[in-house]
């Protein structure tokens, strides 16, 4: 039983990854997308942050639960500060369950590109080039204290979970 929280902005590859690290692990995903979904809310439109405070409270509580089965978890959020990782490291200690943060490191300007052509193609949700451009100047890259693994942007999510999950 393990926790992996999923770091990067949006466009990265967060929930490309978190499906394969899933299939591979046999592991439960908690996506604030999803749970933003369910509730009426589009991140990448932006959300006050009272209503992100009540998304964060409800996947702590999906991921206790996945714990608490004993089950791997994966957390599929920008997971941008700091703060939100150690709530969920947290949550992984009262289970007993270790946890890592897999970070996806992109330039911003393949994050850009990614918008753009999610503009035209409308593959995924919307995100608004403000709200990436505030994300990324809040966001809060995880330090070497946090047990990161870093997902490198040229190598296929499927090479690289071989590579680090046998």
């Amino acid at each position: 039983m393990h926790l992996y929280l999923l770091c990067g902005m949006a466009f990265a590859g967060k929930t490309t990854l978190a499906s394969a690290l899933a299939r591979h692990l046999q592991a439960e995903v908690v996506s604030l997308d999803e749970i933003n979904a369910a509730r009426g809310l589009f991140g990448g439109v932006g959300i006050p942050d009272a209503e992100w405070v009540r998304t964060h409270e409800e996947a702590l509580r999906q991921v206790g639960r996945a714990l608490e089965a004993g089950r791997p978890v994966i957390v599929d959020d920008t997971n941008c500060f700091r703060f939100l990782r150690d709530n969920y490291r947290r949550v992984a200690a009262l289970h007993g369950a270790g946890a890592t943060v897999i970070y996806l490191d992109r330039p911003f300007g393949l994050l850009l590109d990614r918008l753009q052509e999610n503009e035209r193609t409308q593959a995924r949700s919307p995100v608004t080039e403000p709200v990436l451009l505030d994300l990324a100047q809040k966001f809060e890259p995880p330090a070497a204290d946090e047990d990161v693994l870093v997902f490198p942007a040229d190598v296929a999510a499927e090479t690289w979970i071989t590579e680090r999950f046998r």
